[in-house]
């Protein structure tokens, strides 16, 4: 039985791709457990590596095998998908992670230092860090936005405060605040 996971994890006995010639890991797929059991095999990067025709070569001996051969790999292209479902293999894709979703107002952010207006930027601030936003992702869209500005002195207080809080003068959070309440 063949099984290929995309982006997700197996479990079983690890095999080295690489290091195990092509007849060897035949033996191992024809040959029966000594207790009568199933034994589980898992290949990382197999069928992209250096050898991956041999794999697809392969495939028909390895779906009749007694054992399982879990091929755990990043992604899984048309031409080997379709040889391996028609060995009769099960593929199994991990969802994709959407991409991360601002949890505050970065235009509101953006447009109170652009307006140079303190209270709704402390505003903006408070409201992210309470969403649970990062200092450094908060201060990262500041910096774009005064170098959008064209603002040399605020971009540079910035990426002071940044450079500040790692170098242990204070949190980045409390800087971001007190900077916006002196804008």
């Amino acid at each position: 039985m063949i099984k290929v996971l995309i982006n997700k994890k197996g479990s079983g006995e690890e095999l080295k791709w690489e290091s195990v010639p092509a007849d060897e890991l035949l033996t191992l797929a024809s040959t029966p457990d000594m207790f009568g059991g199933a034994r589980t095999f898992v290949l990382t990067g197999a069928l992209y590596g250096e050898r991956g025709e041999e794999f697809v070569d392969m495939v028909d001996a390895l779906a009749e095998s007694p054992h399982m051969f879990i091929f755990e790999e990043e992604k899984l292209l048309k031409a080997e998908r379709t040889a391996l479902e028609k060995a009769g293999a099960k593929v199994e894709e991990a969802k994709k992670v959407a991409a991360k979703e601002w949890k505050f107002d970065q235009h509101g952010i953006a447009m109170a230092l652009g307006n140079k207006d303190k209270k709704r930027l402390w505003l903006g601030l408070m409201a992210a860090f309470r969403d649970g936003e990062k200092g450094e992702a908060v201060a990262g869209l500041m910096a774009w936005k005064a170098r959008q500005m064209k603002d040399v002195g605020l971009s540079r207080e910035l990426v002071k405060l940044y450079h500040d809080s790692h170098r242990g003068v204070g949190d980045l959070e409390l800087l971001l605040e007190r900077f916006a309440l002196k804008l």
